[in-house]
């Protein structure tokens, strides 16, 4: 992999994704960062890309797409990033398939004691308002 100062260097200075939200929808979305053996916080490695990439370039290792959409009579498309040429997945991460082994049942929830059970506690009255059955007045 390039270092840091390689991949700023050759990128275009623009920001791959308008907000962080965008960006959080892509790292995590099982080929992104998030899963990616190239950046591991717990293992304190950093990928350079990424780095890059934060701080408002767009690196030539995140591939692009277009992306076409269509509200009403209105149409057109913008660009957005696809994947990554340094992807590699975690060996630890089984990129959110669930992996051989089916999920641990966990059971039935705690009873803790004197914890209300609040549909209990309003099932006579939400029975009583159902059965009233208000007309429903119109707004004027």
């Amino acid at each position: 992999m390039r270092t840091y100062d390689e991949i700023s260097a050759d990128a275009e200075k623009r920001s791959p994704f308008s907000n962080g939200t965008e960006y959080e929808m892509w790292a995590g979305r099982g080929r992104g960062c998030y899963d990616c053996a190239n950046d591991d916080p717990e293992a304190e490695k950093f990928c350079p890309i990424l780095s890059a990439a934060l701080l408002g370039v767009w690196p030539k290792e995140w591939l692009r797409e277009q992306h076409e959409w269509t509200i009403g009579d209105k149409s057109g498309s913008f660009e957005r990033v696809g994947e990554c040429t340094e992807f590699d997945r975690r060996p630890d991460d089984d990129g959110g398939g669930g992996g051989d082994e089916p999920e641990p049942d966990p059971g039935p929830p705690p009873v803790i004691e004197g914890q209300i059970d609040m549909f209990e506690v309003f099932a006579d009255h939400i029975a009583d308002e159902a059965a009233a059955r208000r007309p429903v007045q119109a707004l004027r």
